[in-house]
C-alpha cells in the first residue's frame, strides 16, 4: 500500500547559531512559521549554521513555539568544507566559501528515524578523484586532496513506513554545490558536483565512493545553484541531471523561480526592479519507488505571506507531495 510523504527544501539565508539561540529572531520566526504551514515529514535546510546542535534548537526555539507547533523527533546536521582553510594558495586555499568554519552547514529534520549509523558524508572526495573532472583545466594545478565539495555530499538513509507493513530504507541525498561565479573554477566545481550526483543515482561508482544500489529508493533535494533556462551554471549538466530516467523531474513552469536576490534578515527583500531571479532549488525523488502527486514553490507575492517569505530568506521554500510504492 503506498504511502503518503511531503518532502520539502529551504535554503534559510545564513541561519547561524546567534540567530536561532534567540527565540524572537525575526528572520528565524519567518521560516518557521512557513515550515509550520506546510509540515513537511522531511526537510532539508541549507545554509543552517554547522553545529550538531543546531537542529534540535531550531525545533525548540522555533518549530514548537507559537501557533500550529510542529515537532521533528529525528534530525541531522552534517560536517561541512564550508570556511575551513587548507594551507594551500589561493585559489584553493579554502575547501569550500565561508566567512567561518561551518557557516554554511547541511541539515535534515524528519518526522521518521534516521539510521545515523548509516550516514555517508562524501565531503573529503578529492575533485582529482572525479572520472573526466574539470579540475585539470584550472589556471593552476589542482593539489590532490583539494575536496571536490565546497559544502558536503550527505547520503541520509531514513526508514519510512507503517511496521505492521514494513519498512523502506529511504536515501535522502541532500548537497548544496558551489556557486558557479566569481571565476571560472566555481563554475567547474559546480558542474563536477552535479556530474557526481547523477553517477551516484545512476550505479557509476567512483574511487572510494560505491553508488546507490539500483533499487535504492532515494530522494534528491538541495540548492543546486544551477538555472538551466537562465544560463547559470553549466546549463548542459543539470540539464543532463533533470532528464536523468532514474528520477522524477517535477513539471515546472520555467517563469517559476525559487530564489529572488534582497531576502532574508538585513535585506528584508524589496521589490526594485532588475533583482536577480533564478531556479535553484530542488527535489528530485527516484521514479522507480515514488509518484510525484504534487510539487509547489511557495511564492506567495500579492499576499499577506510575502513579507514573511521574503524576510525568511532569499529562497522560496518549496515542497513535493509523493507516494512511496
Amino acid at each position: 500500500m503506498p504511502v503518503s510523504l511531503r518532502f520539502a527544501q529551504f535554503n534559510i539565508r545564513d541561519l547561524t547559531m546567534q540567530k536561532l539561540r534567540d527565540p524572537g529572531n525575526s528572520q528565524a520566526q519567518a521560516a518557521a512559521k512557513i515550515i509550520k504551514k506546510f509540515a513537511p515529514d522531511v526537510l532539508s535546510i541549507n545554509e543552517m549554521e554547522a553545529d550538531p546542535a543546531a537542529p534540535r534548537i531550531f525545533v525548540k526555539n522555533f518549530l514548537q513555539r507559537g501557533e500550529d507547533p510542529v515537532d521533528y523527533p529525528f534530525f541531522y546536521m552534517g560536517n561541512t568544507n564550508s570556511g575551513v582553510p587548507t594551507g594551500f594558495p589561493p585559489p584553493f586555499d579554502y575547501k569550500g566559501f565561508g566567512r567561518f568554519k561551518g557557516q554554511y552547514g547541511i541539515a535534515c529534520l524528519s518526522r521518521y528515524r534516521i539510521d545515523i549509523d548509516a550516514v555517508k558524508n562524501y565531503k573529503d572526495v578529492p575533485w582529482g578523484s572525479m572520472p573526466l573532472n574539470y579540475c585539470a583545466e584550472a589556471d593552476s594545478p589542482c593539489p590532490g586532496s583539494f575536496p571536490l565539495w565546497s559544502t558536503a555530499f550527505l547520503d541520509i538513509p531514513i526508514e519510512i513506513g507503517p511496521i505492521e507493513k514494513g519498512i523502506t530504507a529511504v536515501h535522502f541525498l541532500l548537497l548544496h554545490p558551489t556557486v558557479p561565479l566569481r571565476n571560472y573554477m566555481n563554475l567547474r566545481r559546480n558542474a563536477d558536483q552535479l556530474r557526481f550526483l547523477e553517477r551516484y543515482i545512476s550505479g557509476q561508482g567512483m574511487p572510494g565512493v560505491s553508488p546507490l544500489p539500483a533499487d535504492a529508493p532515494f530522494v534528491v533535494m538541495g540548492d543546486l545553484n544551477t538555472d538551466p533556462g537562465e544560463e547559470l551554471g553549466t546549463c548542459e549538466v543539470i540539464k543532463g541531471l533533470l532528464e536523468n530516467a532514474n528520477i522524477i523531474k517535477p513539471g515546472m513552469d520555467e517563469k517559476e523561480k525559487t530564489f529572488l536576490e534582497e531576502g532574508g534578515a538585513e535585506w528584508p527583500g524589496s521589490d526594485r526592479p532588475g533583482l536577480l531571479a533564478a531556479r535553484l532549488d530542488y527535489i528530485l525523488p527516484a521514479s522507480r519507488r515514488f509518484i510525484l502527486k504534487d510539487f509547489h514553490i511557495f511564492s506567495p507575492r500579492g499576499t499577506p505571506w510575502w513579507p514573511v517569505a521574503r524576510r525568511a530568506s532569499d529562497h522560496f521554500f518549496i515542497y513535493a507531495d509523493c507516494e512511496l510504492i
